[in-house]
């Protein structure tokens, strides 16, 4: 391994100058590269240590046989069964519900072993799904409860910020990024040590990625939801899906179940039908807006905007307050936006986004309270109801306009309602209204917020500034239930053939760690029909 430190520069581009690289690797290049291998960047990161800010590049040398082998032994891992011969029949094709992260990856995965798989998706194809988003976020229509942020091709994580960091280990987050690659994004992801992608270029590319699942011969349908599992004798026999008033019936004997943490009326159907779930902790908070230069230049000393060679910067802090409770930051989103996330009527929900330029006025992120059953009550649905009457708080904090409440720290504290946002302006649409966010949330989460706030200013100079801006409610960060299935085989301990998968299922926080999840659950459906 070789290293190139660099400070950045202004208009500065060093990671494409191969000038500057076989300069600064001298002999090393020429000798390398005159025996056939090429150079390879293993890891890029920012190290803002010592109060000066440096970029480290780490360099390998690959030949082209060993760059064969490494992307050959990603897709043995991530598909152990290709090449094998399944006992399928074609009538009882499996079925993935859920067009998120964990049932791509889980239909692309069926797809390539020839299984073709049928996939429904309550929401719409990504086409409708951004025409009815920007709609709602001009202010020309009300939220569509089945196409919106939460639902619809992509999943939750398509209007994001498209962040892969995770901290699972596992050999197939290199074949998700490698997926990801061939489907369009940049090559960076597979080195830099924040990947993302950035909502503007997944769209296309999870577009891509159904393509190659539908020309494997399986099938994406949108804007169908499914209803309710037909079983006999604890085995599936079908399940029964509607779509615009339509009801049908697909027969199949395997349902990977991938529905996101955003499906409520699904989790009461499976709970009525003596699925086992259970409750599980998540966390609730608001999101914190700082103008981008502020952050940038806290974390680095320079403000993104001037280098060509840094992105705006991130930041994950984590405090214990006076409350006895923690507070955490999370997806945050660097030169971003916050979003409405209202999935339905009475609802007020934000989460964050950015681009692949992350470039806009603010960064934004998560702060959020661990709640548990003592919080919330008991009942495997008891963190659903709680969920929801905070967005119902919020929507009528907001004056039941359908906006979002928001508020800067300084009147947080106050206890008051601001008068204007002079400093740093809400970056959240159609519209927001300044309230009192006392109204949402119990004191003890209010109080956990303004002291953690308070300490993470010493970590980050201005975080605490009295001119932050504070939008509710963030209360989708992760699922409140766990569908439960056995550890070996990822079934559900209640139904033959019913694989619970990724984040709504309760075993995946994330866009890599959902995508990873999708992929075990698919290979352990296949490994069923060897």
């Amino acid at each position: 391994m070789l290293e190139l430190i660099y400070e950045p520069v202004k208009g500065a581009e060093y990671i494409s100058d191969p000038d500057r690289i076989r300069n600064h690797l001298g002999a090393s290049y020429d000798r390398k590269t005159s025996s056939g291998k090429i150079l390879r960047i293993d890891k890029k990161y920012i190290d803002a240590r010592h109060g000066k800010t440096k970029i480290v590049l780490r360099y390998e040398f690959i030949s082209s046989e060993e760059s064969v082998a490494r992307l050959r032994s990603l897709n043995e891992e991530a598909m152990p069964y290709l090449g094998r011969s399944f006992t399928h029949s074609g009538a009882e094709r499996p079925v993935v519900v859920g067009f998120g992260p964990a049932g791509i990856f889980a239909a692309l995965v069926l797809a390539r072993y020839g299984l073709k798989p049928v996939v429904i998706e309550r929401g719409s194809s990504m086409d409708k799904r951004v025409k009815d988003i920007d709609s709602f976020r001009s202010g020309d229509k009300f939220v569509d409860p089945d196409s919106n942020i939460q639902f619809g091709e992509g999943g939750a994580g398509t209007f994001s910020d498209g962040k892969l960091f995770t901290g699972i280990n596992s050999g197939l987050k290199g074949f998700v990024a490698r997926t990801f690659i061939d489907h369009g994004a940049d090559g960076t992801i597979m080195y830099d040590a924040h990947p993302h992608i950035g909502t503007d270029r997944l769209r296309e590319i999870i577009v891509s990625i159904r393509e190659e699942i539908i020309r494997l011969g399986g099938d994406v349908i949108f804007d169908t939801k499914m209803e309710s599992i037909d079983s006999e004798c604890g085995f599936i026999k079908g399940i029964n899906v509607s779509s615009h008033g339509t009801c049908r019936y697909i027969e199949c004997s395997s349902v990977i179940l991938a529905i996101g943490n955003s499906g409520r009326d699904t989790f009461r159907y499976l709970h009525s039908a003596d699925i086992n779930m259970e409750s599980k902790p998540f966390a609730v908070g608001v999101r914190i807006e700082h103008k981008r230069s502020d952050i940038d230049i806290s974390q680095y000393g320079i403000d993104s905007s001037v280098s060509g060679d840094i992105e705006a910067a991130n930041y994950k802090l984590a405090v214990d307050t006076c409350t006895g409770r923690k507070l955490y930051t999370f997806c945050m989103c660097p030169g971003g936006e916050v979003i409405n996330a209202s999935s339905g009527p009475d609802q007020a929900v934000v989460n964050g986004m950015s681009y692949s330029g992350r470039n806009l006025d603010n960064s934004n992120s998560a702060l959020l309270v661990p709640v548990d059953s003592s919080v919330f009550g008991e009942g495997v649905l008891a963190g659903i109801e709680y969920q929801e009457a905070l967005e119902r708080r919020a929507y009528e904090a907001a004056g039941r306009t359908g906006f979002i409440p928001v508020t800067t720290y300084k009147d947080l504290v106050n206890g008051t309602i601001p008068e204007s946002f002079d400093c740093i302006v809400p970056s959240v649409k159609p519209g927001y209204v300044p309230a009192e966010l006392r109204n949402i949330f119990d004191g003890s989460v209010i109080d956990t917020i303004i002291d953690g706030i308070r300490i993470m200013g010493r970590r980050i100079k201005g975080f605490d500034s009295p001119h932050a801006v504070l939008s509710a409610v963030e209360s989708r960060s992760s699922s409140p239930v766990r569908i439960l299935r056995d550890r070996q085989t990822r079934e559900s301990i209640s139904l033959k053939g019913l694989y619970p998968a990724g984040e709504g299922a309760g075993y995946a926080g994330g866009i890599m760690s959902s995508a990873i999840d999708g992929i075990n659950c698919a290979n352990q459906l296949a490994s069923t029909l060897l």
